[in-house]
């Protein structure tokens, strides 16, 4: 069986070496072309390019044998996250992952094709720890043009999951879809009172894909909406905190106020814990959108600078 390894994973497995900006978790691909459509995704069903990308990250791919091998020689991994495309068979591949992966005692988060409460049954009752039910794009007619799925079925499955396996459940946002910023931070304030964990994505254009031509959001945009997730994520702030000016999100006094406090945590990547996806959004060589690492005090009086200067 074959295992795409994202290729920071699979330089800290070979080289065995672990940077401050190495990924803590081992980033695995199952699967390959997938049978849905996302406009964003290189691996959607109608983009013609063959690729081991996802992102701009490469997967090569290598066998369960020889990954385990390279885990039993070298393992400094705190989570092992499992990204499943939407193949025939991905519910057997799954369950003879989990399998192999016990030995290991890490817990295992999956972001899978995911449709109802019986996959979602499925995956904890094979030994998953989170699962993640992707969101994307923050809007009602964005998600259904950009994902082509039923927004409310995707909501309610998220809604009533996160009832029955509480703090269990992760969704992707990806900012910079064209959503208004009101109606993606009015999401994310109804996914923290589910306490649905929210990971921010930037959007990536990539070649070949639909969505090749639309820029990645500007870093005052992210940046706001990094602060607010922060906050709504882990009550700090409610509903009567939030101002807009028409769908203008506004970061007030007392928003900043509390926001300070938390800088050092705020713009680092979001999602499960240990997950840190270095580089996953941009190329090394520019200002990360998340931080897979912790923060120098330059970098925060520059993104102090950025909201200021906005």
């Amino acid at each position: 069986m074959k295992i795409g390894v994202s290729s920071g994973s699979l330089e800290v497995l070979k080289r065995k070496i672990f940077k401050k900006d190495s990924p803590t978790t081992l980033y695995l691909l199952i699967g390959s072309k997938c049978l849905n459509n996302c406009a964003f995704c290189i691996q959607a069903r109608n983009v013609r390019k063959e690729t081991i990308m996802l992102s701009r990250i490469s997967w090569p791919p290598i066998d369960l044998e020889e990954l385990e091998t390279l885990l039993s020689e070298f393992n400094p991994f705190k989570r092992i996250c499992l990204q499943v495309t939407n193949h025939l068979g991905w519910k057997a591949n799954i369950v003879k992952l989990t399998n192999a992966f016990k030995k290991y005692n890490l817990p295992i988060s999956i972001s899978a094709p995911v449709e109802d409460l019986e996959d979602v049954n499925f995956l904890f009752k094979n030994g998953v720890d989170r699962i993640n039910i992707s969101i994307d794009a923050a809007e009602k007619e964005l998600y259904e043009k950009i994902k082509g799925k039923n927004w409310k079925e995707k909501i309610d499955l998220i809604r009533e999951a996160s009832k029955i396996f509480p703090k269990k459940i992760t969704t992707h946002i990806i900012v910079g879809l064209g959503e208004k910023e009101k109606s993606l931070v009015e999401l994310i304030k109804d996914l923290s009172c589910w306490e649905v964990k929210v990971a921010l994505f930037a959007f990536t254009p990539l070649p070949g894909t639909p969505l090749e031509n639309l820029s990645q959001p500007s870093y005052l945009k992210y940046r706001k909406i990094q602060i607010v997730t922060y906050l709504l994520q882990n009550h700090l702030i409610d509903s009567e905190d939030l101002t807009f000016d028409k769908d203008e999100l506004i970061l007030t006094k007392k928003i900043l106020e509390k926001a300070y406090l938390y800088f050092h945590e705020i713009f680092k990547t979001s999602g499960c814990p240990y997950c840190n996806r270095p580089y996953y959004n941009e190329s090394p060589r520019i200002i990360p959108y998340n931080y897979p690492r912790d923060l120098t005090k330059e970098e925060i009086e520059e993104i102090k600078l950025t909201l200021e200067d906005g």
